[in-house]
């Protein structure tokens, strides 16, 4: 992943400026070796640079498979560069980068054909989290979808690994955004999965039951839970079994602490429970 706009001259080499797709500064506070920060408008990369920053992709992606890794995700999401690319509030560009869903979604095929150049396809996934992320990339664009109905024929022939699709849409991941309800007024994993026939991995909020059904239905592939980890750290044992979840971990008050000493809460001072 490259953290574009999200980051801060002091966390960067030569306290030079982040870097993003445009000129378009991310609202809210980052966090320094000074404390918190706001964080400053990006340069906007040249055209000369965005090979550059590809064959950065794409030298990570052969580092993490010499370290040992079986392969590489890409992150689509979380307010990061490709993400900027893809968005219009972020990528105001005039260039083939920017203007329309297709020359917004460029960069990241690019990305990803330079990844798999250089590992090979069946080690290479991405996510994609449109309209969902924690940065000031919440509410879903105008064409949102139409960007999901362009991206997935293109996935597709790519024959990657798998694409992991993350949806804001259950209850109660949308209040985490202080939404008053989803984001979106369909169902976005059902509406990818009509332009995406590949390996499929979808995220969010989703219950074993919800998780079982899209699976079962042939929606998708496989599910990636995250928050039920933090509470279950036997979480696949306690599914296999149809054991009750402990469902402490969406208390978001203590989601990356910073107090050394309460650290623990939240994340390995749940009751284990045990598989039947």
């Amino acid at each position: 992943m490259h953290a574009g706009r999200v980051s801060h001259s002091s966390l960067l080499p030569d306290g030079m400026l982040p870097v993003a797709p445009s000129a378009v500064k991310m609202e809210g506070l980052v966090h320094t070796a000074n404390g918190k920060e706001p964080y400053e408008t990006p340069r906007a990369l040249e055209a000369e640079e965005i090979p550059l920053v590809k064959e950065m992709f794409a030298k990570a992606a052969k580092e993490a498979v010499r370290a040992g890794f079986d392969g590489i995700e890409l992150h689509g999401g979380n307010g990061y560069l490709l993400q900027e690319f893809l968005a219009k509030k972020t990528n105001c560009r005039t260039d083939e980068y920017g203007g329309n869903v297709e020359n917004r979604a460029r960069f990241v095929l690019e990305v990803v054909d330079a990844c798999v150049e250089a590992i090979g396809a069946d080690r290479v996934g991405i996510k994609l989290q449109q309209g969902v992320t924690f940065s000031d990339l919440i509410e879903p664009e105008d064409d949102s979808l139409e960007q999901l109905a362009y991206l997935g024929p293109e996935l597709e022939k790519r024959n990657l690994a798998y694409v992991c699709l993350s949806s804001l849409n259950g209850d109660p991941y949308y209040k985490f955004a202080r939404l008053e309800k989803p984001n979106f007024n369909v169902d976005v994993f059902q509406y990818f999965r009509k332009y995406y026939k590949g390996i499929l991995m979808i995220n969010g909020a989703l219950s074993p039951e919800k998780a079982n059904q899209y699976v079962e239905e042939g929606t998708a592939d496989l599910v990636a839970f995250g928050v039920l980890f933090l509470a279950n750290a036997n979480l696949p044992e306690l599914l296999a079994t149809g054991q009750e979840l402990n469902q402490g971990g969406w208390n978001t008050q203590v989601w990356y602490s910073k107090n050394p000493e309460n650290d623990e809460k939240g994340y390995i001072d749940w009751p284990l429970v045990k598989a039947a």
